[in-house]
């Protein structure tokens, strides 16, 4: 191989890894660590393919180091645990010296393979663990623990059934790797463009049009992909040069596309991967899961298009020009929509029946593939779909294979967090903390994900909080689903606080901005999802676990509140007495009280009668 060009191994090697999870998991029947096993191998190959080890390696046409060094061993090291699985099983641990040698030289690539697929932090992190790992009996206070030989970690890492072929290489070699090329496949038949279209045709003719285009298309996109970044990157570089044209600063436009695409971390179906993991992790339906996060996604993007539209009614934004608009009669085309709309129908009609994650994923993904080739039935047309499709499973291939050392790397720290006890300490901490104080324990517990998301992907930033902290806020007599969920929108709202805040860096290159300004736009457009962890925590009514009439309540004067606190933020600024009473009565209603809600309501209702007969204008504009 060291004579093959880079390009061509790349493509190659990530278009059989989307083909052996596509097909080959659904038809061959393999043994868990067995399909574990070689997904690890496949994305390791993959990562050290397509990922060069520097800037100036990535100058290098050939592949010979990685060829002839590292993929034979990675190769050995699987080969061994794929035919010894059974061993491994039935005497965990019960390692040789060469297994350990294997163990140690692999966890090193994996680690590696994280490094290069999204950066120092992940292996950072788990070499810290070793070390405490090693260090245990010098640790002060309640941080000590006898330690233990580098035989027993090695083992516990490589040779056994947890570590690194453990329950998060198992989600990343099923289902996840099912979802992300199921994302993969949407987009390249054309649904990131039906998205903004479709956008436009809802919203782009109202005031403040180009950024209410911006959130849909965002929230469309979200509910395939929930990358924040990936989401940026496609629809803002439609949407913020639109909004820049039509006079929108360009601090306000990319915080509007920032935020809005963060929100697909808690956007169902997808939610980022993190609902298949949320759902695994509690043993709870995955249909359970995204329809408890339906309300404070609602909630969420009510508050962002209620800012977007008081902020065009200050600053008398126009409407995206008729001309841009396209017709609906090109955009709600058969051709356009039922490769889009179509496989999310048969995914969760599989699901409803009954199926599991990865049958319905499968039959969804090979309903992309049949009508997207059935679009155009002439023999160019058939090519060029066909080209397409390879395309998109090459690029899924990829994207399977940069998550799956990132999932891999944080199931070696959750192995090692096992054998220290870090959980049961970390939670004694947090309760102390907090002392008696609720709010107090949540916060110290909501700044460990913030700070974690940080560096970390939302998923990678998830299953390490949900580790560390959730056992603590369980320990609060808080209702499980409430604290996992609690801790995925603190993960995820790290893509919008600084001081990394990746897409609102994104959005601020795409629009000329300052990234710092932009992330300022983007949390005062996003305080609905800033306040509402701590209200579901407190009222798991707003999650929907509760009575019928208590969901109902909430939902609506949810809505209310956030409504009104985007009127606080983004309304008429003439004095500053209405801005704070709007944000008081908005507060108040989110509140997980039915008297504060109440009370919001009635300050609210006062609020907009004084406006309407003293002032004689209201400043709720419908348009």
């Amino acid at each position: 191989m060291p004579w093959i060009s880079r390009e061509r191994a790349v493509y190659g090697v990530t278009l059989s890894f989307a083909i052996f999870q596509l097909f080959i998991t659904m038809i061959v029947s393999l043994y868990d660590m067995q399909l574990r096993a070689i997904h690890v191998l496949l994305s390791l190959a993959v990562v050290f393919l397509a990922i060069p080890l520097s800037k100036k390696a990535a100058a290098g046409k050939n592949i010979i180091f990685e060829s002839l060094v590292v993929i034979p061993i990675v190769l050995i090291a699987n080969i061994r645990i794929f035919i010894n699985w059974e061993n491994i099983i039935m005497y965990p641990g019960d390692a040789g010296r060469l297994d350990l040698i294997l163990g140690a030289i692999l966890t090193i690539f994996i680690l590696e393979a994280a490094r290069r697929a999204t950066g120092w932090a992940i292996p950072v992190l788990v070499c810290l663990m070793f070390i405490y790992v090693f260090l245990g009996p010098l640790m002060p206070g309640i941080w000590i623990h006898p330690g233990f030989p580098l035989d027993h970690v090695l083992s516990s890492i490589y040779y056994s059934p947890g570590g690194i072929y453990g329950s998060l290489t198992g989600m990343s070699a099923t289902f996840i790797s099912m979802f992300i090329i199921f994302g993969a496949l949407l987009d390249a038949t054309g649904g990131g463009k039906t998205f903004i279209d479709l956008a436009l045709l809802v919203a782009g003719r109202f005031r403040g049009g180009p950024a209410k285009v911006a959130v849909i298309s965002s929230a469309f996109f979200g509910m395939i992909s929930g990358s924040a970044v990936a989401n940026v990157s496609v629809t803002g570089n439609y949407t913020i040069p639109l909004m820049k044209g039509l006079g929108y600063d360009s601090n306000f436009a990319g915080g509007v596309e920032s935020i809005s695409s963060t929100g697909g971390g808690i956007t169902p179906p997808v939610m980022g991967i993190t609902a298949f993991i949320m759902a695994d992790l509690l043993g709870i339906p995955y249909l359970k899961i995204i329809g408890y996060a339906a309300i404070p996604c609602l909630l969420f993007y009510i508050g962002i298009l209620a800012g977007v539209h008081f902020e065009a009614v200050r600053i008398r934004l126009i409407p995206v020009p008729t001309e841009q608009i396209p017709p609906w009669q090109k955009v709600l085309t058969l051709k356009n929509t039922l490769p889009l709309f179509a496989p999310v129908c048969v995914l969760f009609f599989l699901l409803f029946k009954g199926y599991t994650l990865l049958t319905a994923g499968f039959y969804s993904c090979s309903t992309v593939i049949i009508l997207f080739m059935l679009s155009d039935l002439t023999l160019p047309g058939l090519k060029q779909n066909f080209l397409k499709l390879l395309k998109a499973l090459s690029n899924g291939g990829l994207s399977v294979a940069k998550i799956a050392p990132i999932l891999v790397s944080v199931g070696i720290f959750t192995d090692l967090l096992g054998l220290t006890g870090v959980a049961p300490k970390l939670s004694s901490l947090i309760l102390e903390m907090g002392g008696t104080n609720l709010f107090g324990s949540l916060l110290v517990a909501a700044l460990i994900p913030l700070v974690l998301g940080a560096p970390l992907p939302v998923t990678a930033t998830y299953i390490l909080s949900a580790a560390l902290i959730a056992p603590a806020i369980v320990k609060l007599k808080i209702d499980v689903v409430a604290a996992h969920m609690f801790l995925l929108y603190w993960a995820t709202m790290a893509s919008v606080t600084p001081p990394t805040c990746t897409a609102c860096v994104i959005g601020a290159n795409i629009g000329g901005g300052n990234w710092f300004k932009v992330a300022l736009v983007g949390m005062r457009l996003g305080v609905v999802a800033f306040m509402i962890p701590f209200f579901f925590v407190l009222n798991p009514s707003l999650l929907g676990r509760g009575q019928p009439n208590d969901v109902l309540f909430c939902l609506a004067t949810g809505i209310l509140g956030a409504l009104f606190l985007a009127a606080g933020f983004f309304g008429a600024r003439d004095n500053l007495i209405k801005p704070i009473v709007k944000l008081v009565a908005g507060t108040l209603m989110l509140a997980p009280n039915y008297k504060l809600s109440v009370l919001g309501m009635a300050i609210g209702g006062v609020d907009l009668l004084f406006e309407k007969i003293f002032l004689g204008k209201r400043r709720v504009d419908v348009s």
